[in-house]
């Protein structure tokens, strides 16, 4: 299961919008949590929802993402960067890297009840802040990994320091890159220097969305994000809103949301906005006993496809029957797909697309 946590400084409402994500009650406001809330999201994806409308299956079941939701970081030594070794701090930086991709929470609505703790709503800052502190996080990693090599290489003869003088070179020109503002995800490396780095898990490797968590005024905003000065790729909500409309029935949700002028896909693109980070596809499989989504990274094959269902359909596999998710919608049934030529057959060498609705056929 895909994974991704959820950043920010205090008041930014980031365990408000865990709460609308995941059904949970964890206390908002100036209550603090000193260890991470952890759940389990359905992905809403509307190509499901339509899908599971015309096969009217049993059971529909969504793609899911886990959703951790780290205390909420202060302004000085947001992340612990500083913290001493074996202390909460390096505790929590040690969860954060273990994570898929992170979603940092930024403020952008007033709330005087709430004061920033910075006592002002800039959320430029609070961006520029928070991957200070995740860039910080990573030089004090490569700062250490480099003091224990100069420690361990000192009894070391020239023959045996070839392979650590390699990593030096790497870690120097990586540390070089963060101290101008890089991040490790954009690092000038090979392919084979970034593999070779894999194992510490730095966080500015991690893919990063940005959620602006706005007002429920400016949630209705189109121009919202532009005037808080989001980055390209942001996606705006109103985490109290979301929240709220959670204990809502849909119907109520809907028209809740018709008479704000809210859309219903906030969520849903924060969601999909993930999967997409993180290089991941969505196909699905369709039936009257069930219609489920699945997620397979970038690249993998219908046989790789077919092992995130069951291991047998892997092993077994012969071939997959191919339709795109809208043109089975278009065409009403498998059948008339097939009639139109809309549903193919492919073989263990085809790559799996986003949407695609596969049918197995195997034998074991």
């Amino acid at each position: 299961m895909p994974s991704i946590g959820l950043i920010g400084f205090e008041r930014s409402g980031k365990t408000t919008l865990f709460n609308a994500l995941t059904g949970a009650e964890r206390p908002t406001g100036f209550a603090a949590h000193a260890d991470p809330h952890e759940g389990v999201v359905p992905a809403v994806d509307e190509r499901l929802s339509r899908l599971a409308a015309l096969y009217q299956p049993r059971k529909t079941t969504p793609a899911t993402l886990e959703v951790v939701d780290f205390p909420g970081a202060g302004f000085a030594g947001a992340l612990g960067g500083g913290g001493h070794e074996g202390g909460p701090s390096m505790r929590l930086l040690d969860q954060l890297s273990q994570l898929d991709a992170l979603a940092h929470v930024v403020r952008g609505f007033e709330n005087d009840a709430v004061p920033h703790p910075a006592e002002r709503i800039d959320p430029s800052a609070d961006l520029e802040a928070m991957q200070l502190e995740l860039t910080f996080a990573d030089l004090a990693l490569i700062e250490k990994r480099l003091q224990r090599i100069g420690e361990e290489t000192k009894s070391l003869k020239a023959a045996e320091r070839v392979a650590i003088d390699r990593e030096v070179d790497v870690l120097r020109r990586l540390q070089a890159h963060l101290s101008d503002g890089g991040a490790t995800l954009d690092a000038p490396l090979t392919a084979e220097e970034r593999a070779s780095l894999r194992h510490y898990r730095f966080l500015t490797e991690r893919p990063l969305l940005t959620l602006f968590n706005l007002g429920e005024d400016d949630a209705v905003d189109a121009a919202a994000l532009s005037r808080v000065g989001a980055p390209e790729g942001s996606v705006g909500l109103s985490a109290r809103l979301e929240e709220e409309l959670r204990s809502f029935e849909a119907e109520e949700a809907d028209a809740y949301r018709a008479e704000l002028g809210v859309g219903a896909g906030a969520v849903e693109t924060a969601l999909q906005e993930t999967f997409r980070l993180l290089g991941l596809r969505t196909f699905f499989t369709v039936g009257e006993d069930e219609c489920r989504a699945w997620t397979v990274p970038g690249g993998a094959t219908a046989p790789q496809a077919a092992g995130r269902i069951h291991s047998d359909l892997e092993r077994g596999f012969i071939r997959a029957e191919v339709t795109r998710w809208d043109d089975l919608l278009e065409c009403g049934s498998e059948a008339e797909a097939k009639k139109r030529a809309l549903l193919r057959t492919e073989g263990k060498d085809y790559e799996v697309q986003d949407g695609d609705v596969l049918h197995i056929l195997f034998n074991v």
